[in-house]
């Protein structure tokens, strides 16, 4: 796992959240004092399968893929760029390990904080889970784009719908990862990315 920075404030997560819904001194006091600044390199996994640790991360600059194993092959399950965020999916909240990989694509920084701080905000702040719950419904329309992206039988149509969803991703991610995140073979990802250039 990447190191914490002894820098312990970072107004990110504060502000992120803010914009959601407004927040009171308290909560912007809480969360300043409990998130942590983080800056680790392309490749750096911030989660792997078993590991305990809970934290919420703030993507600030990169991108960030989930991934999962199926043998020996790397399934490329969700990316996210800036303003998103990005925690172990399957487990987060739930007192078990993850069974996810976290890995940046590009050298990242991230404002994070422990899933333990994100309970206590739960507790003593009103205001915090009505932003939990809009980032739940947030994530689940993320999950049910990925459950059609997977759904759509054609390679050309799914790779126009992500073209239209999120292109930056095109030019950011290598295309292995694109290539998986679509459900293809990256032979299939060059003849279709053609059809689009020519």
């Amino acid at each position: 796992m990447p190191r914490r920075k002894k820098i312990t404030r970072d107004t990110a997560l504060y502000d992120f959240m803010h914009t959601i819904v407004p927040l009171g001194d308290a909560e912007r006091e809480y969360l300043i004092t409990h998130s942590f600044p983080l800056s680790v390199r392309k490749g750096t996994l911030l989660s792997r399968p078993g590991s305990e640790e809970r934290v919420l991360y703030l993507i600030k600059k990169g991108v960030v893929r989930s991934y999962t194993m199926d043998g020996l092959r790397q399934v490329t399950t969700w990316i996210n760029e800036e303003w998103e965020i990005v925690a172990p999916g399957h487990t987060f909240g739930l007192p078990l390990p993850s069974v996810e990989y976290l890995q940046t694509l590009e050298a990242t920084e991230l404002c994070g904080i422990a899933y333990e701080h994100i309970e206590y905000m739960y507790d003593h702040f009103p205001v915090a889970n009505k932003i939990g719950r809009l980032l739940l419904e947030d994530n689940y329309r993320g999950a049910e784009e990925r459950a059609l992206l997977g759904r759509i039988s054609s390679a050309t149509k799914r790779y126009q719908r992500l073209m239209e969803r999120q292109p930056s991703l095109l030019t950011r991610v290598p295309l292995k990862y694109i290539a998986s995140y679509l459900n293809m073979s990256l032979e299939t990802l060059s003849r279709v990315r053609s059809k689009f250039r020519g």
